[in-house]
């Protein structure tokens, strides 16, 4: 085995892999050398070359949130490591484990105009859980020791309590390229770590089931959340009850029966004169962020009296200002100790108001789709229709919002960046995804997200298993829908941004199979092309559809929601 002759690089490497970090995403440099070539010798890491940092490190998150566990982000010294600051801030709010190495040059010669530095220590301390120098060139056993120990910490702390990225900053000296064979290395000393225990003393918990049968109209919001069986049984435990009524959305991958799926869907015919009627007098709420802002600021707005936040590492996640209680546990963890006792009083007629307003929703919806006109909503409902098993990534920002008002498929696990809801890095993220999964990744964006993110097909990574549904509707529309640009005389130069470009060009430059749509028959032809089993090609759908147009049809569509519902109030 070929090592590189600084010690402290080849405890890094045997440290990560021991425990059990298996790929590392690699962009080229010089002042990250000894990094590279020890990550890639190593028999036990999966090294990728991806020579854009930003792609590259959106590509290390996609692998990451599948796997689960921590990867490794390495790249040069200087401005290159600043291009992971977008995943890196993506990882640190989704609570994915990201360990990032920037190679750096000296302590002594930084802000002294040596080439390619910068003041790097401490660069993503913000968005990181933890920060660490390693000593260049340790000449001593307490050098060597004190950087072994700080990355058997860094790594763990990736991992312990909910997760996230941490940075190691590596100084090096020249010479960078020398090597050693060997046979043996010794190994470094592995240091391990326990998860922190949550125990909940019996006071607690008395205090808790008291607390619980007191509210007799529950409601309980499930955001972002990997799917999950054990958490699945406990919301399905909790929508069972006939006093509690559970909203998720597609990125919660709950597939518990009796939840409400699609909240713009049923909440937007909920005017504020309804909002006593419709008020719980307690919320749960637990998983990660929510794509709807309808939910936020209806429950800001109904001022709920109690607010439980469900999170064993969240604290004072005081979404809709009305937070009352911090639990830190899981949901899964709580709900059998509610379920030990039953409220005083059980509000069934309140629950059945919410599944008829769920029902008359639902059943406007299917029939405003039976004959929606070529849009933005029409695409996305017959593609949600046609997808195969596997995985849904959506894009920021109206595509994953057209897919909460879709049934969640449970043959379907569903991907976003919403951490920080960034358009940058979406398709490199589910390209990262692909990369490590056998099962189809369906990638559904908007133009300008597209565009944005263009590198992400520039390495030799990509995927067969994926299929990039590319809407193009020839700029933002999201700024169509949300109120006020539309106002402004900057509205299509500043804020939508219109443009006329087209995808096809950046497939051919990348090799990549391209299809054009442009009305419902030529849809249908592609999608069964590009699904069928035979099809085993990366592929990039361009699909046109009407800019002026989608926002008209979105109107009608809500309009039909709550058209239905005042017809079944008469």
């Amino acid at each position: 085995m070929r090592m590189t002759s600084k010690r402290s690089i080849v405890n890094l490497v045997h440290i990560c892999a021991s425990k059990g970090i298996g790929y590392a995403v690699l962009s080229p440099g010089s002042r990250n050398a000894p990094l590279i070539i020890s990550l890639d010798e190593h028999p036990d890491i999966y090294c990728i070359n991806i020579p854009d940092e930003r792609v590259a490190g959106f590509f290390a998150l996609g692998i990451a949130q599948q796997l689960e566990e921590p990867v490794i982000l390495c790249c040069t010294s200087g401005s290159a490591g600043l291009n992971y600051a977008p995943a890196i801030v993506e990882a640190y709010y989704q609570k994915v484990p990201l360990l990032v190495l920037t190679a750096d040059r000296p302590l002594e010669w930084i802000d002294q105009r040596a080439g390619q530095t910068m003041r790097q220590s401490g660069v993503f301390s913000n968005y990181v859980k933890g920060g660490y120098v390693l000593v260049s060139d340790p000449v001593d056993n307490d050098r060597l020791w004190y950087n072994t120990r700080i990355v058997n910490e860094a790594i763990d702390l990736s991992t312990n309590d909910g997760g996230g990225p941490v940075h190691i900053n590596v100084p090096f000296r020249e010479p960078l390229y020398e090597v050693e064979e060997t046979d043996h290395i010794e190994t470094p000393k592995i240091i391990g770590s326990i998860q922190r225990q949550n125990i909940v003393e019996e006071g607690t918990r008395e205090m808790l089931r008291q607390q619980w049968i007191e509210h007799h109209k529950v409601l309980v919001v499930v955001g972002q959340h990997n799917r999950c069986d054990v958490f699945d049984d406990a919301i399905r435990q909790l929508a069972a009850l006939d006093h509690v009524v559970v909203l998720t959305e597609t990125t919660s991958n709950v597939c518990a029966k009796g939840v409400f799926r699609s909240i713009d869907r049923l909440i937007d015919s909920i005017g504020s004169e309804e909002y006593k009627s419709f008020a719980p007098d307690l919320i749960i709420s637990c998983g990660g962020g929510l794509v709807s802002k309808k939910i936020r600021y209806m429950l800001r707005e109904m001022m709920v009296t109690s607010h439980w936040h469900v999170d064993a590492n969240d604290r004072y996640m005081d979404t809709y200002q009305s937070l009352t209680l911090n639990i830190p546990m899981m949901i899964e963890e709580l709900v059998p100790l509610l379920l030990l006792v039953s409220p005083s009083i059980s509000d069934g007629e309140w629950k059945d108001m919410w599944v008829h307003r769920e029902v008359v929703t639902r059943r406007a919806h299917e029939q405003f789709l039976l004959n929606c006109p070529w849009s933005d909503l029409y695409v996305l409902h017959r593609l949600h229709q046609q997808a195969p098993s596997g995985f849904w990534h959506a894009a920021n920002s109206t595509p994953v919002r057209y897919t909460q008002l879709f049934e969640t498929r449970i043959d379907l696990t569903y991907r976003s960046n919403r951490g920080v809801s960034g358009i940058d890095g979406c398709t490199s993220t589910a390209m990262g995804c692909a990369f490590v999964v056998e099962e189809m990744v369906t990638f559904v964006t908007g133009d300008i997200a597209f565009f944005y993110d263009s590198n992400a097909f520039w390495h030799k990574h990509v995927a067969s298993n994926i299929r990039v549904i590319l809407i193009n509707n020839g700029g933002g529309n999201i700024f169509r829908f949300v109120e006020g640009p539309m106002k402004t005389d900057q509205f299509e130069e500043h804020f939508e941004a219109h443009h006329s470009t087209s995808a096809q060009g950046i497939a051919q430059a990348y090799q990549v199979e391209y299809r054009a749509v442009s009305d419902e028959q030529e849809l249908d032809n592609v999608l069964e092309e590009v699904y069928g089993k035979d099809y085993n090609k990366a592929t990039i759908i361009e699909v046109f559809t009407p800019r002026e147009q989608n926002i008209e049809i979105l109107k009608k569509y809500f309009h039909s929601l709550r058209a239905a519902v005042e017809q079944s109030k008469r």
